[in-house]
């Protein structure tokens, strides 16, 4: 079964969809959508039904319901909000394990963004990062939900993750980058979809904008 994204030009470069179970990692740098791309995938979710929750590392519930309400999407009283502090769950992270456990059992999520996994990243050894990351793609995986979880680029390589981690934990990889041809032209948004476990999707990059109704993926077209 594939789950749409709520784009629908991502979705056929993903081949229709993110395959339900999956946990794909969404890597880009600052304003290239990460955010927007997720909080598509979520509410596509409330639109079908779906029981999602949205964990962040960065924002809180009121700031991320008017943000998609900006993008003429309703998440109120339909999705679970939870907002993280990145030192608390580093210093209590069994017992963070355990109440995000719970809440998904309980609530019966069918999809999950965590946005933005380099907050907690940053706290932590490379071994440690490993280890938080696997264990989330665990708690995941055990819930049975389908899942994004959003990371910042390499500054010196936008096809990795910040860390190099996450690409290596998920099922699916999706990159967002931006690039110009010159100095003073203008910035093209591009979406590449690089991994995608046991799917035949599209290795070609595409163009996306982000404009009032949020982000579209030109599938057909070109880069120039």
């Amino acid at each position: 079964m594939l789950l749409s994204t709520g784009i629908p030009g991502l979705d056929k470069m993903l081949g229709g969809g993110i395959p339900k179970g999956y946990v794909v990692g969404v890597i880009g740098g600052y304003g290239t959508g990460k955010t927007t791309l997720s909080l598509h995938f979520i509410s596509e979710g409330v639109r079908r039904g779906e029981k999602c929750i949205f964990i962040s590392f960065e924002e809180d519930e009121e700031s991320i319901i008017e943000t998609a309400k900006g993008f003429g999407m309703s998440l109120e009283n339909d999705v679970r909000i939870l907002r993280l502090e990145a030192e608390v769950v580093k210093d209590s992270f069994e017992k963070i394990e355990n109440e995000i456990k719970a809440v998904f059992t309980n609530f019966g999520v069918e999809r999950v963004v965590i946005d933005n996994i380099s907050v907690l990243e940053t706290l932590y050894s490379e071994r440690e990062r490993y280890k938080a990351l696997s264990t989330f793609k665990r708690i995941i995986k055990e819930s049975g939900a389908t899942a994004i979880i959003t990371s910042e680029s390499d500054k010196d390589n936008p096809l990795h993750s910040k860390y190099g981690i996450l690409e290596y934990v998920s099922d699916g990889l999706i990159v967002l980058r931006m690039t110009r041809g010159g100095e003073f032209e203008e910035v093209i948004l591009i979406v590449e979809v690089l991994k995608m476990r046991r799917m035949n999707h599209s290795r070609r990059p595409r163009p996306y904008t982000i404009s009032e109704g949020g982000m579209e993926v030109f599938e057909e077209a070109e880069i120039v």
